[in-house]
């Protein structure tokens, strides 16, 4: 037997409430999985963030956290690491396959008519157009702040860059920051 090669996937706050498909899709396709509970997605989530924070700069960070603010009151902050691993595949293409797999269910659970609202800076007013299911636009909702809003969509699922670099530092922060622990392990 060779080498095991790991991964991951993060179900987010929005994915548990796909937990059942999600967890038989990732079963379907590895046969080594290992779940945790994260109790605190949001503090996870930002340290998993970093190199965006640094390259992106204040705005995106700021952005981000309203972002986490709406995903944290509309669904929770807890979510599940669920770590793949095998033993017959090379690391290049299991993180190649876990990063298809995480595009593929994200594709199956959109929803377009969710999303969370976050504001990345001065600009003019911007506002919301409201319209119901027969095309008729009911009042704008008026944003009280101005900005460059945007919408982002509920995604349901993470995982690392499909690269080596991003996939063991992440790993490396979920274990150093004890999601990976025996206490956490859910199935």
């Amino acid at each position: 037997m060779g080498k095991r090669s790991y991964s991951y996937f993060i179900i987010k706050p929005d994915g548990i409430r796909f937990l059942d498909d999600i967890c038989d899709t990732l079963e379907e396709k590895y046969n080594s999985i290992r779940y945790y509970a994260i109790e605190d997605f949001e503090g996870i989530v930002k340290k998993l963030y970093h190199k965006c924070f640094d390259r992106k700069g204040e705005e995106f960070v700021k952005s981000f956290q309203s972002y986490l603010y709406g995903l944290r009151e509309c669904f929770g902050n807890q979510a599940i690491l669920a770590i793949v691993a095998d033993s017959t595949k090379p690391p290049e293409e299991l993180m190649k396959s876990v990063y298809e797999t995480k595009l593929e269910i994200r594709k199956k659970h959109v929803n377009d008519n969710i999303g969370i609202v976050t504001n990345y800076g001065e600009g003019p007013k911007n506002y919301i157009r409201i319209v119901s299911e027969d095309g008729t636009e009911n009042t704008p909702r008026i944003m009280n702040t101005l900005g460059i809003h945007r919408i982002s969509n509920i995604n349901t699922i993470h995982c690392p860059d499909p690269n080596k670099e991003d996939t063991l530092g992440e790993l490396n922060i979920l274990f150093e920051k004890g999601v990976i622990d025996d206490k956490n392990s859910i199935m």
